[in-house]
């Protein structure tokens, strides 16, 4: 794909990957003459991952990249019934296997706590902040059987 027709979110423009996670993806490039991740992309050609190999790729003006299609999703819980709704993100091996009303652990301010999803929709990636992720699906019994 063209590199200049690929999207990028708001969330990865605003928050450029560490220096040293660059350096180290940087130099596997250099030693291997391939990216050590893919560029992988939603539907709407927008990126959802793979963000420091599509700079490093800028870097070196490549002007077509390999990439592949996936999704990202996020869901929206509160900490008590009623309670105001936060948002996380779905990792991939959960991505699909979520549905309100399931109880996941996420990492809060206060520690890892379990949580009743309320919604689970796809990444729409117009927030400036990047989300914070699931750790895990509950095992126990949820409300849809």
């Amino acid at each position: 794909m063209r590199i200049d027709k690929i999207k990028i979110f708001p969330c990865f423009e605003a928050h450029a990957p560490l220096e040293k996670k660059l350096e180290c993806k940087d130099r596997y490039y250099q030693e291997h003459g391939e990216f050590e991740s893919q560029i992988v992309l939603d539907a709407a050609g927008n990126l959802i991952d793979g963000y420091t190999t599509y700079l490093l790729a800028k870097k070196y003006g490549l002007e077509h990249v390999p990439v592949r299609y996936g999704q990202r999703q996020i869901i929206m819980a509160a900490h008590r019934p009623g309670g105001k709704l936060y948002t996380w993100e779905l990792p991939g091996i959960l991505i699909g296997r979520v549905r309100a009303g399931d109880r996941v652990v996420v990492r809060a301010a206060k520690g890892c706590t379990a949580v009743k999803v309320a919604e689970v929709e796809e990444y729409a990636g117009q927030e400036p902040e990047p989300h914070k992720m699931v750790l895990w699906k509950w095992k126990g019994r949820s409300d849809h059987g």
